[in-house]
């Protein structure tokens, strides 16, 4: 039996799984009502404090500039038992949580960059009660054990991991560059765990259609390969922006997409679907299309 302490999460949830529990810390409220009455929470983030500088003959003040990396407090506690303990599956089911509460969540002691969210349900486009987390926790588990590959746990962590702190930058091609690469650890992660993924050099245009078809998810448009095209619009705006350093066919940052304007966001969300359906997850969500901007309900089939 082990036990984590992490954070951060503004609500006293508490539920329990065949591999474990989770519940708030005792000193849950102060914790809390800590950083909400903190200046540099806005809204439904909270961003890092500025780096104070030394000038002027030693006067100090604050500098423009934003520190390598910043902590939240921990609020809850991770209890894991059984054959389920150790680092690396309290990672991942920290950060399962996380997702599935639309949050960034991490171990005490791990830094946070750039801006943290703090509101529930800012990383997610569904929502899921307690029973529906549990639920999911439960199925995550049966897939974790199932892997007796120490590989096969690492890229279901780093796909995970990176689908969340992609979320968090600023500007969209930044996000649609970390997301795709999520995307690829979800397309590797298939080859070693779904039957008849393809195992060979398969081209990244197909890539994300194929993944809907194994999956069955909705393909966006995006991810379809026209007859007169060797690309998809996704792969097509990929290889821009890795190989050309382009990005809507001008230099990064100097235009934004005039067509499938929100494939950012939509890959994001596709992206979500997909590695919700590789842990074994069938629902109304993973089956849902990832081009709607309403929340989905997650109830099981």
């Amino acid at each position: 039996m082990t036990s984590v302490r992490f954070g951060f999460l503004a609500e006293p949830s508490s539920m329990s799984w065949s591999a474990g529990s989770i519940a708030p810390l005792p000193k849950y409220e102060q914790l809390v009502a800590c950083i909400q009455d903190g200046e540099r929470l806005y809204g439904d983030w909270c961003y890092p404090p500025l780096l104070p500088v030394s000038r002027n003959g030693g006067e100090t003040q604050s500098a423009p500039e934003m520190p390598v990396g910043f902590a939240l407090p921990a609020t809850h506690e991770l209890l894991l038992t059984g054959a389920h303990t150790g680092e690396e599956a309290e990672n991942f089911f920290i950060a399962l949580f996380g997702m599935l509460n639309g949050l960034r969540l991490q171990r005490e002691g791990w830094q946070n960059f750039y801006r943290a969210p703090v509101r529930r349900g800012v990383l997610c486009d569904f929502h899921a009660d307690a029973r529906e987390i549990a639920q999911a926790l439960e199925v995550a588990t049966q897939f974790w054990d199932a892997q007796n590959d120490g590989g096969v746990r690492k890229l279901t962590f780093g796909a995970l991991h990176w689908h969340l702190f992609a979320q968090l930058y600023a500007h969209d091609f930044e996000r649609f560059n970390a997301q795709y690469m999520a995307l690829d650890a979800c397309w590797k992660l298939a080859q070693k765990t779904v039957v008849g993924c393809p195992q060979g050099g398969i081209s990244h245009a197909k890539r994300a259609g194929k993944l809907c078809e194994l999956l069955a998810i909705p393909t966006p448009a995006w991810a379809i390969i026209s007859l007169d095209n060797k690309d998809c619009p996704l792969s097509g705006r990929r290889n821009d922006l890795i190989h050309e350093a382009m990005y809507a066919g001008h230099p990064v940052g100097f235009a934004h997409p005039a067509e499938y304007r929100d494939m950012e966001r939509e890959l994001t969300c596709l992206v979500a679907r997909i590695f919700l359906r590789l842990l074994g997850i069938q629902n109304e969500y993973t089956s849902s299309t990832c081009t709607t901007r309403q929340t989905i309900g997650f109830s099981f089939v």
